[in-house]
């Protein structure tokens, strides 16, 4: 459940975490958020539908000596990303790493605008200045086609930024040339205006 392929792309999070309000949806164990707490984030709220996988982050937070700055909420994501934009909130790091919402090739079209909406909910919760890391692992969705549908989302927005860095599986986890699936994590970083 810690997802080993996100390793550097927890890595790079955490390096911009410092001093940050830090949202991580979809956080199952709570990878992003609590790494990001280690790393000098002031507040982290770490949302997931598993109570299982929550109770689980919340035991490692206080394990870490992170308790005092980690917060964890089980909520459907879509539904607390709604709500903490109509609540007016803002964080400096809003990570969004969800399950699969391509699991084959027809799915693509559907999963394609669950992606957009992601961005769109997620890319409104950030500060100006601040970092949206969005990813993806469904490998039917290529990694243009998924920042095409991360550039709509923004857009959709109304907001604005640029990619510092287009990030993927860490090495080991390597893409083979003969099986396209290997390359099936994308991970963006992205400042917003």
């Amino acid at each position: 459940g810690w997802f080993f392929d996100h390793r550097e792309n927890r890595a790079r999070a955490a390096s911009l975490a410092k001093g940050q309000r830090v949202l991580d949806v979809y956080s199952y164990l709570g990878g992003f958020g609590l790494t990001a707490a280690a790393h000098g984030a002031t507040d982290v709220l770490c949302i997931d539908r598993s109570e299982p996988a929550l109770e689980i982050a919340e035991q490692t937070a206080s394990a870490a000596g992170t308790a005092d700055k980690c917060r964890f909420e089980k909520s459907e994501a879509f539904g607390a990303l709604e709500r903490l934009g109509k609540d007016g909130e803002r964080f400096g790091i809003v990570i969004a790493d969800p399950p699969a919402f391509v699991k084959s090739r027809k799915d693509l079209k559907p999963g394609a605008r669950g992606y957009r909406k992601l961005a769109r909910l997620s890319a409104a919760l950030v500060e100006p200045g601040g970092i949206l890391c969005i990813a993806s692992c469904s490998h039917h969705m290529d990694a243009a086609s998924f920042a095409e549908q991360v550039q709509r989302g923004m857009r959709d927005a109304g907001r604005s930024g640029r990619i510092l860095h287009a990030g993927g599986a860490g090495p080991d986890h390597p893409v083979h040339p003969n099986l396209p699936e290997s390359a099936y994590l994308k991970c963006l970083f992205l400042q917003l205006d």
